[in-house]
């Protein structure tokens, strides 16, 4: 009745999708008469219904029933699941059936003799554009018996000859150069233009212009580290003119003025003054009309007069230059400010971008008529007004006909929310999600058949800033990266069944825009702003009812004018859009994949709650008020951690800690309406464990707070648990910054002021990521990325999209390592033929630009932005060179496997030939013969031949077989005693015995390299160690997820004095989770056949007995892969299930095939195994699909022991 089920819904979509032609209309009979007859008769549906086997997880481009993708030849992907227990099903061949609308048969393979289910590539009929295909697969298994399922997908535009082939005219709309949006509170990154003239008539010498004031940070001391409490009007920064020297012969000043922002400011004496060249002003034109303008870049502030050369620089930021700190000042409230006995105008203060083309957001006239200072002196401050976020509109009238379908082709730049006659369509978030926009730009496809009706109907769109404008890096320069205003493509087409079309495509003539909303401001980096009262006025604004006439006229919005022309070879120029794709979603988007619940509240200070929501998470609240006065402003500030109880934090005890969160504000704001209301930001998130809410009398109950998590990993593919209850909350830890820092790109870290895809990072992890989740096309969207913004060189990004950055080739290896790790976890080759040619460049580049020619050593640019171990507390210790050797040759490796798995057989060997020569040279410079330590190059000449002899300078070279036979056992030995040995930081701290001593390079390899060789016991210590530095020493200290640092916080020493630099959400050294798979659990693939069709297990129980059982399993493109190890007294259970259609080597260990059992049988009589051999430890078993379950005597030497060729006697087969 399962499989009848699947028939009725595929029955009822073909009958609900496809064009009613009257063709059509007689097939749609005929399917509904099969279907009764099926329903009073289901033995009729499938003969297969008896039979053990279902294909399931029919999959097009790794994605269940796609809509709208623009592939030409798409992939298919099955499983076969087995219903029974009886072992050994697998596929003997298949046959696929492609039809389109009409019914027409587009392609048939035919019976093909294969037992292949992974990326099955299409070929029949060219597919068109804006089609719904079905496609059936009919398997036949060993027994000669046929099985079949059948689903569908759909094209997208899929424009070829251009970008816009598909669009029908379709334009880019927005507001005009008047619609700009701005909140000056949460502006740390502008420019001012300031026009003043001191009259004449007074002969008034001095006045000036005022920014920065009433930021309410600093008007609340319980949101400020001075504790500072000022008042209206009591905090501000003051640029004045004065012309006084001027009378002497002197220069007159520019005075720079910081009140309120620092304990030690005075209003009265100026922070610093600068002398203004008498070429600019002097005593003949004193009274002309000058302009003062400033640029202020996160507090960095550069100062001009009358659009001459740069007159000098500070920085007014209290607290520290740069987006590591808080950001101050913002634009804030601005005014003027005119001396007692003095007169001024101020015709205009325009407030604009810093980035380039720098347009003005808006323009301040309130100055325009003359300020007298009187007896007193005035002191004028306002707040300019802003516009909100973009909502777009328009109406279209749909005939009273039946609709066959509706597809919304939608994308922004920005990010956008679509409505259709009052319902939100989609349930994403922040779609178009972040790509390298000049290069790669995504759209959507929704299926909107059921919003449509006939008659008016009215479609209409929110925009806010996303990754296309405002934050976007941790440098304030790069504010409004892509461009500096938001826009909206959009294209509906309404398909009736009598064969007409409706198309409604987004142009200036039939849409308008609204720049008044609730909207306020929505920002990433600094969050949402959103007021209530507003919403009386777009009530209903995507309705056709709606009266939109306070609405105006949309805008085109052309990329020239509204995008940087800046760039640098290492930070491309955004305005080149050579090359340019809009092409459909491929990967998951951003979509809520859990909601949590408060679980306490804390009045921290009197008026000051905060509520610990229990894990740190990414995403934004959901808030239910009720009975709140209108117009309350509700502030909420998110933070991972709380200031400890230390006298180092005295005066901030309790609060939530900011200074991790750095430049980002990181502040929601809601202006409530009164009666019940929800705050339920959507076009902002933060990464948070603690909210603070302030603006509320008294706390809301803990059930009324919310945590909508954010990710685009909307399900596992794995899971681990062991008997070590501290070992399971680091994987749920790996998890959970999984989820977090999975969020369109995988980026470093989702809550201070970066957020961006760090090659290094996901370098690192991309093993461990491919297990925890279905990410092949996520990946494969991030490489593109690589390759859109590899330099000319070759050199691959340390950033992703974006570019910029540091780190290196360790950094620039994601560009090999990534697509590696895709192609074996899901046999993804297409991914290695569209990026072979820039892997191929961005070696070439290794081998020309980092190779020093006297020495032959990697040397880089010798510069602090090589990167090495980052963050390893011993990476001071190490030869960078050895490290980038050890990498480069593991990166020849892959090339060589890369190039050969695509039938590159010349360069396979060129890539061989090198690997070997580099080889070679590493085992003569970096390794001390004798002793098998490591040792210094010549890159630091006076340390050569030094020993190095720290984890990672083993590691790496024996994980990635680097070292010669001769010398592997002595190295080995050396890797143990660093392990075993107490160790000292680079800062002097003595270390206990097996502790990490790794960074982010060294911890993703270190276990791997233990278990390889024979240490499997050190690898389950350095597993289970607690004390610092471990994995479990941050689970200690009540970690939920990865921190960036291995003491990011400790109850003694709090955050270690690393306040800025300290993410307690990165999951790089969270790479472990790849050696519970593969060693604890023994999840292995097996290089030869990627995508696990053949696979091996090899599970390996703790040697010291501590971890008492592991049991886990890993979700495959071909099915659910279990393995389980329990110790009971004298026994060693295990139990195994292998997918159907696929095979596994199974590595147990055991002294010999005698202390194997399985329940009471022998092996050798147990159906689905077959025995290969035995020796060192372990019995090697080859196992067909189905569940097993084998008991093995304790009383064995211990497996991990790295086996020599031909070791392990074979009887039948080889792995």
């Amino acid at each position: 009745m399962k499989r009848l089920g699947k028939f009725i819904i595929f029955a009822c979509l073909i009958s609900f999708i496809t064009p009613k032609t009257s063709r059509m209309k007689r097939c749609r009979i005929h399917i509904l008469s099969v279907l009764l007859i099926c329903l009073s008769c289901p033995a009729l549906l499938y003969a297969a219904t008896e039979h053990a086997v279902s294909i399931e997880k029919l999959k097009v481009e790794y994605a269940e029933m796609p809509l709208g993708i623009d592939v030409e030849k798409p992939r298919f992907s099955w499983q076969m699941v087995i219903q029974n227990t009886e072992r050994g099903y697998s596929q003997k061949a298949y046959q696929i059936t492609v039809t389109d609308e009409a019914g027409q048969t587009v392609w048939d393979s035919g019976r093909v003799s294969s037992d292949l289910s992974l990326n099955i590539e299409y070929a029949g009929a060219p597919l068109q554009p804006t089609t719904c295909y079905f496609w059936t697969v009919n398997v036949w298994n060993q027994k000669g018996e046929q099985s079949s399922s059948t689903s569908w997908f759909e094209t997208g535009l899929m424009s070829k000859a251009n970008p816009y082939e598909g669009w029908s005219d379709a334009k880019w709309i927005g507001g005009g150069d008047e619609d700009m949006v701005l909140y000056s509170h949460y502006l740390p990154v502008f420019r001012l233009n300031v026009a003043l003239r001191l009259d004449k008539e007074t002969r008034s010498t001095r006045a000036g212009f005022v920014y920065g004031a009433n930021d309410k940070r600093l008007m609340d001391k319980n949101k400020n580290l001075y504790q500072l409490q000022n008042g209206k009007d009591e905090s501000y920064i003051k640029i004045e003119l004065d012309l006084d020297s001027l009378a002497s012969g002197k220069e007159a000043m520019l005075n720079v003025y910081r009140v309120g922002y620092h304990p030690d400011d005075r209003k009265d004496v100026p922070f610093k003054s600068f002398p203004i060249p008498l070429t600019l002003i002097n005593e003949s034109n004193k009274y002309d009309r000058h302009t003062v303008s400033l640029t202020s870049d996160l507090g960095f502030t550069r100062f001009y007069v009358d659009n001459a050369e740069e007159l000098g620089w500070i920085n007014l930021n209290p607290l520290g230059q740069g987006g590591d700190f808080i950001a101050f000042p913002v634009v804030g409230d601005i005014g003027f400010d005119v001396p007692a006995g003095q007169s001024a105008t101020f015709p205009k203060m325009e407030i604009a971008n810093f980035r380039s083309p720098s347009n003005v957001i808006a323009t301040c006239r309130e100055g325009s008529s003359r300020i007298v200072g009187g007896t007193s002196g005035v002191l004028t401050i306002f707040t300019p007004e802003g516009n909100s976020a973009p909502m777009l509109r328009t109406v279209f009238s749909s005939p009273d006909a039946e609709i066959v379908k509706a597809r919304l082709y939608v994308t922004s730049r920005g990010i956008y929310e679509v409505y259709l006659n009052g319902k939100r369509v989609g349930d994403d978030y922040f779609n178009p999600g972040v790509t390298q926009y000049n290069k790669t730009h995504l759209y959507q496809t929704f299926d909107v058949t059921k919003y449509v009706h006939s008659g008016r109907n009215a479609l209409g769109a929110l925009l806010a800033e996303g990754w296309w404008s405002g934050g976007a890096t941790f440098t304030g320069d790069n504010w409004n990266f892509f461009g500096d205003r938001q826009s909206l493509l959009a294209k509906l087409v309404i398909t009736y069944a009598d064969g007409r079309t409706n198309v409604v495509v987004t142009d200036p003539l039939s849409w308008q825009y609204f720049g008044k909303g609730p909207v306020a401001y929505g920002s990433f980096f600094q969050g949402e702003v959103y007021d209530a009262l507003r919403e009386p006025a777009v009530e209903g604004w995507s309705t056709a009812s709606y009266d939109a006439s306070a609405w105006k006229s949309a805008h085109e919005v052309a990329l020239e004018g509204h995008i940087s022309k800046a760039g640098n070879p290492n930070m491309p120029w955004v305005n080149d859009y050579s090359g340019f794709e809009l092409i459909g979603q491929f990967g998951q988007t951003v979509k809520q994949i859990n909601e949590l619940t408060a679980l306490s509240v804390e009045e921290v200070r009197p008026g000051v709650f905060v509520y610990d929501m229990g894990q740190n998470m990414v995403g934004v609240p959901r808030i239910s008020l009720s009975g709140m006065q209108p117009g309350t402003e509700i502030t909420l500030r998110f933070a991972e951690v709380k200031y400890p109880d230390l006298p180092e934090y005295e005066g901030n005890i309790g609060m939530i800690m900011l200074e991790n969160i750095r430049a980002a504000m990181a502040q929601d704001i809601y202006i409530a309406k009164g009666g019940q209301e929800t705050i339920s930001p959507r076009f902002t998130y933060h990464g948070y464990r603690f909210i603070e809410i302030t603006g509320i009398d008294k706390p809301l109950p803990v059930e009324s707070v919310k945590g909508i998590v954010l990710s685009s990993i909307h399900e596992l593919a794995s899971h681990y648990e062991t008997s070590n209850a501290r070992v399971n909350q680091l994987w749920k830890n790996i998890t959970w910054s999984s989820y977090g820092n999975f969020l369109s790109i995988p980026t470093d870290c989702p809550q201070r002021n970066e957020r961006l895809g760090w090659s290094g990072d996901i370098s690192v992890f991309s093993r461990t990521a491919t297990y925890l989740a279905d990410v092949p096309q996520f990946l494969r969207r991030h490489m593109r990325a690589m390759r859109d913004v590899q330099r000319t060189d070759g050199r691959f990004p340390d950033i992703a999209p974006l570019g910029g950055g540091f780190g290196g080739m360790l950094w620039g290896s994601a560009g090999i390592t990534v697509p590696w790790e895709c192609y074996q976890q899901y046999g993804d080759t297409a991914l290695l033929s569209e990026h072979y040619t820039a892997m191929k460049r961005y070696i070439q580049y290794i081998i020309d630009q980092t190779i020093e020619t006297e020495t032959n050593l990697i040397v880089q640019t010798r510069s602090w932005g090589d990167l090495c171990d980052w963050l390893g507390l011993e990476d001071e210790k190490n030869d960078k060179s050895l490290v980038w050797e050890a990498y480069f040759i593991h990166d020849l490796e892959l090339m060589t496997k890369m190039a050969a798995a695509l039938g590159k057989t010349s360069d396979a060997a060129w890539f061989r030939d090198l690997h070997a020569a580099r080889r070679d040279f590493f085992n003569k410079t970096y390794i001390e013969p004798e002793s098998g330590k490591t040792i210094f190059s010549a890159f630091i000449p006076d340390k050569k031949g030094q020993p190095v002899d720290i984890q990672t300078s083993y590691v790496l070279p024996l994980a990635f077989g680097i070292i010669n036979e001769e010398n592997r056992n002595k190295v080995i030995a050396n890797l143990a005693e660093t392990v075993r040995r107490e160790n000292t930081t680079d800062r002097g701290r003595l270390c206990p015995s097996y502790s990490l001593m790794t960074g982010f390079i060294g911890t993703a390899w270190i276990s791997k390299a233990l278990s390889d060789y024979g240490l499997n016991d050190l690898a389950y210590r350095l597993l289970q160690q607690t004390d610092y530095p471990s994995w479990l020493y941050s689970v200690e200290q009540g970690a939920t997820t990865i921190w960036e640092r291995l003491n990011s916080y400790t109850h003694t020493d709090g955050f270690g004095g690393n306040n800025r630099m300290n993410s307690f959400n990165h999951y790089s050294f969270g790479a472990v989770g790849a050696w519970m798979y593969n060693y604890s659990l023994g999840i292995q693939r097996d290089e030869a056949y990627p995508g696990f069709k053949q696979f091996i297990l090899k599970p390996m129980p703790d040697p010291t007995g501590k971890m008492k059982y592991a049991r886990g399993y890993y979700d495959s493109m071909y099915g659910r892969i279990e393995s389980s190890w329990k110790e009971e007294r004298s026994m060693i259970h295990y139990a195994f299930t292998v997918p159907g259609n696929t095979t596994a080597t199974l590595y147990l260990p055991a002294a010999s095939l005698r202390d194997v059992r399985e329940g009471e049988k022998l092996i050798r009589k147990c159906k689905g195994i077959e025995y290969i051999g035995e020796g060192s430890g372990q019995v090697v078993l080859k196992l067909l699909p189905g569940s097993y379950s084998f008991e093995v005597k304790k009383e064995y030497p211990m497996a991990g022991k790295k086996r020599k060729k031909g070791e392990i006697a074979r009887s039948k087969g080889t792995h």
